[in-house]
Protein backbone atom coordinates (compact mmCIF):
# COMPACT_ATOMS: atom_id res chain seq x y z
CA UNK A 1 0.00 0.00 0.00
CA UNK A 2 2.84 2.51 0.81
CA UNK A 3 4.34 1.20 -2.26
CA UNK A 4 1.41 2.11 -4.41
CA UNK A 5 1.11 5.72 -2.54
CA UNK A 6 4.89 6.11 -3.38
CA UNK A 7 4.30 5.31 -7.02
CA UNK A 8 1.41 7.65 -6.96
CA UNK A 9 3.16 10.60 -5.89
CA UNK A 10 6.33 9.81 -8.10
CA UNK A 11 3.84 9.92 -11.02
CA UNK A 12 2.28 13.41 -10.02
CA UNK A 13 5.59 14.65 -9.34
CA UNK A 14 6.76 13.39 -13.31
CA UNK A 15 3.39 14.31 -14.85
CA UNK A 16 3.23 17.90 -15.99
CA UNK A 17 1.18 20.19 -13.79
CA UNK A 18 -1.51 21.41 -17.15
CA UNK A 19 -2.29 17.66 -18.11
CA UNK A 20 -2.35 15.49 -15.03
CA UNK A 21 -2.99 11.69 -16.66
CA UNK A 22 -6.39 10.30 -15.19
CA UNK A 23 -5.43 7.72 -12.80
CA UNK A 24 -8.67 5.20 -12.40
CA UNK A 25 -8.87 2.06 -10.65
CA UNK A 26 -10.14 -1.22 -11.39
CA UNK A 27 -10.03 -4.53 -9.46
CA UNK A 28 -10.08 -6.88 -12.22
CA UNK A 29 -8.02 -5.25 -14.83
CA UNK A 30 -6.06 -2.34 -15.83
CA UNK A 31 -6.74 -0.57 -19.02
CA UNK A 32 -5.00 2.78 -20.38
CA UNK A 33 -7.35 5.86 -21.50
CA UNK A 34 -7.70 6.05 -24.79
CA UNK A 35 -10.25 9.23 -25.15
CA UNK A 36 -10.25 11.13 -27.92
CA UNK A 37 -8.85 14.47 -28.78
CA UNK A 38 -11.95 15.85 -28.20
CA UNK A 39 -12.79 14.44 -25.33
CA UNK A 40 -9.84 14.80 -23.88
CA UNK A 41 -10.35 18.57 -24.96
CA UNK A 42 -13.78 18.26 -22.79
CA UNK A 43 -12.26 16.72 -19.82
CA UNK A 44 -8.92 18.42 -19.55
CA UNK A 45 -8.19 16.68 -16.54
CA UNK A 46 -8.92 13.42 -17.82
CA UNK A 47 -11.08 12.30 -14.92
CA UNK A 48 -14.54 11.70 -15.64
CA UNK A 49 -16.60 13.80 -12.54
CA UNK A 50 -19.57 16.04 -12.43
CA UNK A 51 -19.54 18.80 -9.88
CA UNK A 52 -22.84 18.28 -7.88
CA UNK A 53 -22.09 20.50 -4.73
CA UNK A 54 -18.41 20.43 -5.18
CA UNK A 55 -18.55 16.90 -3.62
CA UNK A 56 -17.54 13.81 -5.78
CA UNK A 57 -19.79 10.87 -6.11
CA UNK A 58 -19.33 7.38 -6.43
CA UNK A 59 -20.90 5.29 -8.93
CA UNK A 60 -21.47 1.95 -8.27
CA UNK A 61 -19.57 -0.34 -11.05
CA UNK A 62 -18.87 -4.32 -11.30
CA UNK A 63 -15.31 -3.79 -11.33
CA UNK A 64 -14.79 -0.69 -9.27
CA UNK A 65 -15.55 3.15 -8.62
CA UNK A 66 -15.52 6.07 -10.56
CA UNK A 67 -15.35 9.64 -9.80
CA UNK A 68 -16.84 12.81 -10.86
CA UNK A 69 -14.81 16.11 -10.85
CA UNK A 70 -16.40 19.30 -11.17
CA UNK A 71 -16.55 20.77 -14.79
CA UNK A 72 -15.48 24.43 -16.01
CA UNK A 73 -17.74 27.36 -17.36
CA UNK A 74 -17.06 25.99 -20.85
CA UNK A 75 -17.86 22.31 -19.78
CA UNK A 76 -21.10 22.59 -18.77
CA UNK A 77 -23.56 21.94 -21.70
CA UNK A 78 -20.73 19.22 -22.86
CA UNK A 79 -21.61 15.40 -22.26
CA UNK A 80 -19.66 13.10 -19.75
CA UNK A 81 -18.11 10.50 -21.35
CA UNK A 82 -16.69 7.97 -18.35
CA UNK A 83 -13.37 6.65 -17.89
CA UNK A 84 -11.70 4.15 -15.94
CA UNK A 85 -8.88 5.05 -13.86
CA UNK A 86 -5.92 2.87 -13.78
CA UNK A 87 -4.11 1.15 -10.84
CA UNK A 88 -1.36 3.10 -9.19
CA UNK A 89 0.33 0.32 -10.03
CA UNK A 90 0.26 0.00 -13.35
CA UNK A 91 2.63 3.40 -13.44
CA UNK A 92 5.54 0.76 -12.85
CA UNK A 93 4.81 -1.08 -16.01
CA UNK A 94 6.52 0.07 -19.11
CA UNK A 95 4.75 1.17 -22.19
CA UNK A 96 6.06 -2.18 -23.77
CA UNK A 97 5.22 -4.60 -21.19
CA UNK A 98 2.40 -6.45 -21.34
CA UNK A 99 -1.48 -5.79 -20.45
CA UNK A 100 -2.10 -9.38 -19.65
CA UNK A 101 -0.09 -9.16 -15.92
CA UNK A 102 -2.48 -7.98 -12.96
CA UNK A 103 -1.82 -6.55 -9.18
CA UNK A 104 -3.80 -7.76 -6.53
CA UNK A 105 -6.68 -6.18 -4.85
CA UNK A 106 -6.18 -3.19 -3.24
CA UNK A 107 -6.96 -2.32 0.06
CA UNK A 108 -9.71 -0.44 1.46
CA UNK A 109 -6.85 1.62 3.33
CA UNK A 110 -5.68 2.00 -0.21
CA UNK A 111 -9.43 3.17 -1.55
CA UNK A 112 -9.77 5.27 1.48
CA UNK A 113 -6.51 7.05 0.56
CA UNK A 114 -7.32 7.37 -3.10
CA UNK A 115 -10.79 9.24 -2.07
CA UNK A 116 -8.85 11.28 -0.18
CA UNK A 117 -6.83 12.16 -2.67
CA UNK A 118 -9.41 12.90 -5.49
CA UNK A 119 -11.22 14.92 -3.24
CA UNK A 120 -8.31 17.17 -2.43
CA UNK A 121 -8.27 17.25 -6.13
CA UNK A 122 -11.21 17.66 -7.06
CA UNK A 123 -11.24 20.68 -4.57
CA UNK A 124 -8.03 21.86 -5.79
CA UNK A 125 -9.68 21.80 -9.50
CA UNK A 126 -12.74 23.66 -7.63
CA UNK A 127 -10.53 26.42 -6.81
CA UNK A 128 -9.08 26.56 -9.84
CA UNK A 129 -12.23 26.83 -11.58
CA UNK A 130 -13.37 29.73 -9.75
CA UNK A 131 -9.90 31.74 -10.27
CA UNK A 132 -10.63 30.91 -13.62
CA UNK A 133 -14.26 32.13 -13.63
CA UNK A 134 -13.15 35.29 -11.87
CA UNK A 135 -10.05 35.73 -13.99
CA UNK A 136 -12.31 35.22 -16.80
CA UNK A 137 -15.11 37.95 -15.19
CA UNK A 138 -12.10 40.28 -14.74
CA UNK A 139 -10.92 39.66 -18.66
CA UNK A 140 -14.25 40.37 -19.48
CA UNK A 141 -14.40 43.28 -17.59
CA UNK A 142 -10.97 44.69 -19.04
CA UNK A 143 -12.37 44.23 -22.81
CA UNK A 144 -15.19 46.23 -21.97
CA UNK A 145 -13.23 48.56 -20.04
CA UNK A 146 -10.31 48.63 -23.12
CA UNK A 147 -13.59 49.08 -26.14
CA UNK A 148 -14.73 51.72 -24.17
CA UNK A 149 -11.08 53.34 -23.61
CA UNK A 150 -11.03 52.34 -28.01
CA UNK A 151 -14.05 54.57 -28.20
CA UNK A 152 -13.44 57.28 -26.03
CA UNK A 153 -9.78 57.11 -28.13
CA UNK A 154 -11.59 57.40 -31.14
CA UNK A 155 -13.99 60.30 -29.77
CA UNK A 156 -10.94 62.19 -28.32
CA UNK A 157 -9.52 61.96 -32.06
CA UNK A 158 -12.58 63.38 -33.91
CA UNK A 159 -12.48 66.51 -31.43
CA UNK A 160 -8.52 66.62 -31.44
CA UNK A 161 -9.14 66.67 -35.47
CA UNK A 162 -11.87 69.56 -35.24
CA UNK A 163 -9.66 71.00 -32.62
CA UNK A 164 -6.85 71.38 -35.15
CA UNK A 165 -9.26 72.50 -37.67
CA UNK A 166 -10.38 74.64 -35.22
CA UNK A 167 -7.26 75.92 -34.48
CA UNK A 168 -6.02 76.61 -38.15
CA UNK A 169 -9.13 79.01 -38.83
CA UNK A 170 -8.26 80.81 -35.65
CA UNK A 171 -4.82 81.13 -36.98
CA UNK A 172 -5.73 82.34 -40.31
CA UNK A 173 -7.93 84.41 -38.11
CA UNK A 174 -5.14 85.50 -36.13
CA UNK A 175 -2.63 86.36 -39.07
CA UNK A 176 -5.38 88.26 -40.47
CA UNK A 177 -6.33 90.70 -37.05
CA UNK A 178 -2.86 90.76 -37.31
CA UNK A 179 -2.86 92.29 -40.20
CA UNK A 180 -5.64 94.40 -39.81
CA UNK A 181 -3.98 95.80 -36.81
CA UNK A 182 -0.68 96.79 -38.71
CA UNK A 183 -3.12 98.70 -41.32
CA UNK A 184 -5.10 100.29 -38.57
CA UNK A 185 -1.35 101.26 -36.75
CA UNK A 186 0.01 102.90 -39.41
CA UNK A 187 -3.91 105.11 -39.85
CA UNK A 188 -3.48 106.18 -36.46
CA UNK A 189 0.24 107.24 -36.90
CA UNK A 190 -0.79 109.18 -40.12
CA UNK A 191 -4.20 110.72 -38.22
CA UNK A 192 -1.70 111.53 -35.47
CA UNK A 193 0.27 113.40 -38.24
CA UNK A 194 -2.57 114.87 -39.36
CA UNK A 195 -3.94 116.12 -36.05
CA UNK A 196 -0.56 117.53 -35.15
CA UNK A 197 -0.70 119.50 -38.30
CA UNK A 198 -4.27 120.59 -37.32
CA UNK A 199 -2.90 121.62 -33.71
CA UNK A 200 -0.21 123.57 -35.58
CA UNK A 201 -2.46 125.01 -38.41
CA UNK A 202 -5.03 125.83 -35.60
CA UNK A 203 -2.68 127.45 -33.67
CA UNK A 204 -0.77 129.55 -36.64
CA UNK A 205 -4.08 130.55 -37.88
CA UNK A 206 -5.52 131.65 -34.04
CA UNK A 207 -2.28 134.03 -33.84
CA UNK A 208 -2.98 135.17 -37.33
CA UNK A 209 -6.69 136.11 -36.44
CA UNK A 210 -5.65 137.15 -33.46
CA UNK A 211 -2.96 139.93 -35.27
CA UNK A 212 -5.78 140.80 -37.39
CA UNK A 213 -8.00 141.40 -34.47
CA UNK A 214 -5.75 143.76 -32.87
CA UNK A 215 -5.05 145.51 -35.94
CA UNK A 216 -8.94 145.69 -37.17
CA UNK A 217 -9.22 147.60 -33.35
CA UNK A 218 -5.93 149.68 -34.31
CA UNK A 219 -7.81 151.10 -37.42
CA UNK A 220 -10.79 150.88 -36.26
CA UNK A 221 -10.35 153.13 -33.46
CA UNK A 222 -7.99 155.54 -36.00
CA UNK A 223 -10.99 155.65 -38.01
CA UNK A 224 -12.52 156.87 -35.18
CA UNK A 225 -10.02 159.30 -34.26
CA UNK A 226 -9.42 160.54 -37.75
CA UNK A 227 -12.99 160.98 -38.39
CA UNK A 228 -13.41 163.31 -35.38
CA UNK A 229 -10.71 165.18 -36.38
CA UNK A 230 -11.33 165.61 -39.88
CA UNK A 231 -14.87 166.42 -38.43
CA UNK A 232 -13.14 168.89 -36.79
CA UNK A 233 -11.24 169.95 -39.70
CA UNK A 234 -14.43 170.05 -41.64
CA UNK A 235 -16.77 172.31 -39.50
CA UNK A 236 -14.00 174.73 -39.70
CA UNK A 237 -13.02 174.84 -43.02
CA UNK A 238 -17.42 175.41 -43.85
CA UNK A 239 -16.86 178.33 -41.11
CA UNK A 240 -14.07 179.63 -42.68
CA UNK A 241 -15.28 179.08 -46.20
CA UNK A 242 -18.61 181.19 -44.96
CA UNK A 243 -16.92 183.77 -43.32
CA UNK A 244 -14.76 184.16 -46.93
CA UNK A 245 -17.90 184.04 -48.71
CA UNK A 246 -19.59 186.64 -46.76
CA UNK A 247 -16.40 188.84 -46.50
CA UNK A 248 -16.84 188.46 -50.44
CA UNK A 249 -20.81 189.43 -50.26
CA UNK A 250 -19.53 192.63 -48.29
CA UNK A 251 -17.07 193.97 -50.11
CA UNK A 252 -18.81 193.69 -53.68
CA UNK A 253 -21.72 195.66 -52.28
CA UNK A 254 -19.76 198.30 -50.74
CA UNK A 255 -17.98 198.79 -54.44
CA UNK A 256 -21.16 198.41 -56.73
CA UNK A 257 -22.13 202.09 -57.89
CA UNK A 258 -26.05 202.62 -59.36
CA UNK A 259 -26.26 203.81 -63.00
CA UNK A 260 -29.16 206.20 -64.01
CA UNK A 261 -32.25 204.85 -64.53
CA UNK A 262 -31.31 201.30 -62.72
CA UNK A 263 -33.43 202.61 -59.85
CA UNK A 264 -35.97 200.00 -60.55
CA UNK A 265 -33.78 197.86 -61.50
CA UNK A 266 -31.24 196.62 -58.54
CA UNK A 267 -29.28 193.71 -59.24
CA UNK A 268 -29.63 190.69 -56.47
CA UNK A 269 -27.74 190.15 -54.45
CA UNK A 270 -26.05 186.56 -55.26
CA UNK A 271 -23.33 184.76 -53.01
CA UNK A 272 -21.04 183.50 -55.10
CA UNK A 273 -20.42 180.28 -55.67
CA UNK A 274 -16.40 178.84 -55.35
CA UNK A 275 -15.80 177.87 -58.53
CA UNK A 276 -17.85 180.18 -60.58
CA UNK A 277 -16.67 183.69 -62.99
CA UNK A 278 -18.16 187.03 -61.93
CA UNK A 279 -20.88 187.98 -64.57
CA UNK A 280 -19.62 190.53 -67.46
CA UNK A 281 -22.38 193.46 -66.51
CA UNK A 282 -21.17 193.44 -62.96
CA UNK A 283 -19.10 196.39 -62.24
CA UNK A 284 -15.23 196.14 -62.30
CA UNK A 285 -13.97 195.14 -59.24
CA UNK A 286 -10.41 196.88 -57.96
CA UNK A 287 -7.41 194.55 -58.09
CA UNK A 288 -7.11 193.99 -54.58
CA UNK A 289 -10.43 192.25 -54.44
CA UNK A 290 -9.86 190.56 -57.78
CA UNK A 291 -7.03 189.14 -55.58
CA UNK A 292 -8.89 188.10 -52.61
CA UNK A 293 -11.08 186.72 -55.06
CA UNK A 294 -8.76 184.66 -56.61
CA UNK A 295 -6.99 183.06 -53.08
CA UNK A 296 -10.31 182.32 -51.83
CA UNK A 297 -11.28 180.93 -54.89
CA UNK A 298 -8.21 178.84 -54.64
CA UNK A 299 -8.21 177.95 -50.80
CA UNK A 300 -12.03 176.90 -51.48
CA UNK A 301 -10.68 174.59 -54.60
CA UNK A 302 -7.62 173.25 -52.22
CA UNK A 303 -10.76 172.65 -49.46
CA UNK A 304 -12.75 170.63 -51.53
CA UNK A 305 -9.94 168.80 -53.05
CA UNK A 306 -8.74 167.88 -49.58
CA UNK A 307 -12.36 167.07 -48.04
CA UNK A 308 -12.16 164.38 -51.25
CA UNK A 309 -9.18 163.24 -50.25
CA UNK A 310 -10.48 162.36 -47.03
CA UNK A 311 -13.74 160.74 -47.94
CA UNK A 312 -11.66 158.72 -50.82
CA UNK A 313 -9.36 158.22 -47.86
CA UNK A 314 -12.36 157.15 -45.22
CA UNK A 315 -14.09 155.23 -47.65
CA UNK A 316 -11.00 153.06 -48.77
CA UNK A 317 -10.38 152.36 -44.89
CA UNK A 318 -14.12 151.35 -44.64
CA UNK A 319 -13.29 148.88 -47.64
CA UNK A 320 -10.29 147.76 -45.54
CA UNK A 321 -12.07 147.54 -42.73
CA UNK A 322 -15.03 145.22 -44.15
CA UNK A 323 -12.22 143.20 -46.15
CA UNK A 324 -10.32 142.69 -42.62
CA UNK A 325 -13.99 141.65 -41.41
CA UNK A 326 -14.26 139.50 -43.93
CA UNK A 327 -11.12 137.70 -44.05
CA UNK A 328 -11.74 137.44 -39.81
CA UNK A 329 -14.86 135.88 -40.87
CA UNK A 330 -13.09 133.42 -43.12
CA UNK A 331 -10.63 132.94 -40.74
CA UNK A 332 -13.04 131.98 -37.98
CA UNK A 333 -15.01 129.62 -40.23
CA UNK A 334 -11.63 127.88 -41.45
CA UNK A 335 -10.52 127.51 -37.54
CA UNK A 336 -13.82 126.01 -37.15
CA UNK A 337 -13.36 123.97 -39.88
CA UNK A 338 -9.82 122.93 -38.54
CA UNK A 339 -11.26 122.19 -35.27
CA UNK A 340 -14.33 120.14 -36.76
CA UNK A 341 -11.38 117.98 -38.83
CA UNK A 342 -9.42 117.80 -35.63
CA UNK A 343 -12.27 116.62 -33.37
CA UNK A 344 -12.99 114.25 -36.06
CA UNK A 345 -9.37 112.86 -35.94
CA UNK A 346 -9.56 112.53 -32.24
CA UNK A 347 -12.55 110.79 -31.83
CA UNK A 348 -11.50 108.46 -34.81
CA UNK A 349 -8.20 107.73 -32.99
CA UNK A 350 -10.49 107.17 -29.81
Amino acid sequence: MRRAQHHLEEREEQSPPRRPYPVHHDYGYFTRSNASPEDSRRNPYGIASTAVGGSPQQTAASSGAMYMLPQSPTQATQPIYPTILPSPSSLNFSSSQSLSSMTPPITSTHASAQNTLLQDLQHQVTVKTLEFRTLQREYDSLLQKLERQKTKCVTFEKKFEVSDCEINSLTDEKEKLQSQVVAMEGQVEELQQSRDEARRQLIANGAQYMRIMEMANRLQSQGADDKKKWDVERTELEQRIRVLEEAMVTGEQHHITPTPGSEHHTTPNYSPVPGESTPQNNAPLSSSQTETINVLRAEINRLRSRTQTLESTVRTMQRESISIQMAARQLVDSSERVKDAARDILGDGE
